[in-house]
This record gives C-alpha cells, sequence and structure tokens, in this order.
C-alpha cells in the first residue's frame, strides 16, 4: 500500500519523536545504573536496546515498501526475512521481561511467579511462529484458524504485559530512592496501559484494514516508558536527603574497613545525598570548619581526592 505524501511525513516525524526519546532513555538508563547500582536498571537497559531494534526494523521495512520501492516481486520473500528477525527481537523482549523479574525484589508472591511464566509462554508463541515461518501456508491455515491464533497471540500478550506492570507496581519500594521508585512504578502503570491500548489497536486494524500501518497505538506505551526513564534519571541527580543516597546504601564491612567513626559515617551518607558543607552543618547542628575537618579525615582515611571518588570507593 503506498501511502500519501502527508502521511510519510506523519510517519516520519513520529519515529523521529520515538527514536529520539527512545536512545535518550537508553542514555539514562546508563546513568541510572551508575547512580543507583541496581540490576534492574542494568536489565532494563538490555531491554530497551532490543526495543530500540525493533522499532529500527519496522522503519527499515517501511522505507523498502514506500520510499525505495525495491520489493516488487520479491516482496513475499522481504516480508518472510523481516518477520523471522522480528519474531527473534519479540522473543528478545520477552527473555529480557523473564530476566528483569527474576530479581529477587520482583520474585517474591504468586503474581511474579505467573508473570515469569506467561513470559516463558509468549516466547513459546515467538518459536511456534518462527517454526511456522518455513511451513507451507496451506498447512498452516489447516492446523489453526488465523482469526482464532491473532486472538490468542493478542491475549498471551496481554496477559504477560498486565501481570509484568502488576508485579512492578506490587513491589515494597518505600526504602529506595525517589528516582529508583518513580522508575519502576511508573514502567508498572506503564505496562498495565499498555493492554487497553493494544486492545484498541486490535479493534482500529481490523476497522482501517491496517490503513495506519506502520503507526501504532502501542507507541504511546513506548513513548511513556521513555518519557518515565528520562524522568527518574534527572530524578536520580536531585538531592533527596529523606531516602537512601543515590549511590545505594554502604554496608558495614565497608565502615569497619575504614575503620570511620560514627561522625565520619554521617558525613560520607549526607555526601552521598548531595548535600554541601553549608546543608550538612546545618542538619548536624555543627559549625562548617567542623564539617570540613570530618570530611578532611574522612578522605584521608578513605584515600579519596574528590565527593565522586569519595563515593565510588565507598561503594567499590
Amino acid at each position: 500500500m503506498i501511502l500519501s505524501y502527508a502521511m510519510k511525513h506523519v510517519i516520519l516525524l513520529t519515529y523521529s519523536i520515538i527514536f529520539s526519546t527512545g536512545f535518550g532513555a537508553l542514555a539514562a538508563l546508563l546513568v541510572l545504573s551508575i547512580r543507583l547500582k541496581q540490576p534492574f536498571t542494568k536489565r532494563m537497559a538490555v531491554v530497551q536496546s532490543i526495543f530500540i531494534a525493533s522499532l529500527a526494523l519496522v522503519a527499515i521495512y517501511y522505507y523498502l515498501m514506500q520510499v525505495l520501492e525495491l520489493v516488487g516481486p520479491r516482496q513475499e520473500q522481504v516480508e518472510t526475512v523481516f518477520g523471522i528477525i522480528g519474531t527473534l527481537l519479540n522473543m528478545g523482549l520477552y527473555i529480557g521481561m523473564w530476566w528483569i523479574l527474576g530479581i529477587r525484589e520482583l520474585r517474591k508472591g504468586h503474581i511474579s511467579l505467573y508473570a515469569r511464566i506467561s513470559c516463558l509462554v509468549s516466547v513459546g508463541i515467538m518459536v511456534s511462529a518462527l517454526v511456522g515461518s518455513f511451513l507451507p501456508t496451506s498447512f498452516l491455515h489447516t492446523m489453526t484458524p488465523g482469526n482464532l491464533w491473532q486472538i490468542f497471540v493478542y491475549l498471551t500478550v496481554a496477559v504477560t504485559l498486565f501481570l509484568f506492570g502488576l508485579t512492578l507496581v506490587r513491589v515494597d519500594m518505600k526504602q529506595q530512592h525517589a528516582a529508583y521508585r518513580l522508575l519502576v512504578l511508573g514502567i508498572g502503570y506503564c505496562s498495565l496501559v499498555f493492554v487497553p491500548l493494544s486492545l484498541l489497536e486490535l479493534l482500529l486494524n481490523r476497522s482501517t484494514q491496517n490503513s495506519l500501518y506502520p503507526l501504532s497505538l502501542e507507541y504511546l506505551f513506548y513513548l511513556g516508558i521513555n518519557v518515565i526513564v528520562l524522568v527518574s534519571s534527572i530524578r536520580s541527580l536531585a538531592k533527596d536527603p529523606n531516602t537512601a543516597s543515590a549511590f545505594g546504601s554502604i554496608n558495614e564491612a565497608t565502615w569497619s574497613r575504614f575503620s570511620l567513626t560514627a561522625r565520619e559515617r554521617e558525613m560520607a551518607t549526607l555526601i552521598a545525598q548531595g548535600l554541601s558543607n553549608k546543608e550538612i552543618a546545618g542538619n548536624l547542628g555543627i559549625s562548617e570548619a567542623t564539617v570540613r575537618t570530618h570530611i578532611y579525615n574522612l578522605f584521608q582515611k578513605v584515600g579519596a581526592q574528590s565527593r565522586i571518588e569519595l563515593l565510588n570507593l565507598l561503594h567499590d
């Protein structure tokens, strides 16, 4: 189907927004991984990379079909190749979700277990689709009615995303940094919103015969996640004295290894929260000169030349 010139510009603008926020979110996840030192951010960065690759695949396919018009009589072969690559990327997404749900704090409860099982079922569907791409079309139609299979796939994806989101929004985040809470809960709620969006997308495709392809309402879900990640990254750079340090908590073994006094431990904790000497003095009710003395002693014991180096050494 050849789209109008105006429609092509709409698609180009949409993909520009999605890709720019997507790469920005990937960079933000790397920042969050350094700042928060949480396995969730690292694993989410892998999933984000697969998301971007999936979008790139759709964009390349659209480019070949609509702009270069290179397909011609080879359309079926091109669609098969792109379909196989797309299926492999989708498998990667569900495996990535299963990997995220394997984090200790997310493994608790029956909902998490059901979510992980649902991820594996989704991977199984992708494997069957991959195998089916090498089978004769007539054989596939005989084995599985098209409408029935489409409904089954939709329900599986919807259930998987719903359980994934429900797991994230139910996890106890009270002791975590505000940026981490925002990240996990935000992605959780976006995953829950995916379910009605996906249903609306299915109804629109049936009523318009896929006339809006490659645009999708599900891109709102992806855009929402990108915005959440970017805001969380900015939030991680802000001072948050009411929560744990953005660098994470320092264990007792580290305190003992450097023979730090109770006051020096307080200094390190407040430094990790981003407080200045003046703010630390106000918090503890001591003078700035005393704060500088304690910090100097702290630097000498740890062997640091700057606050960043101090925090990195204390969290190694």
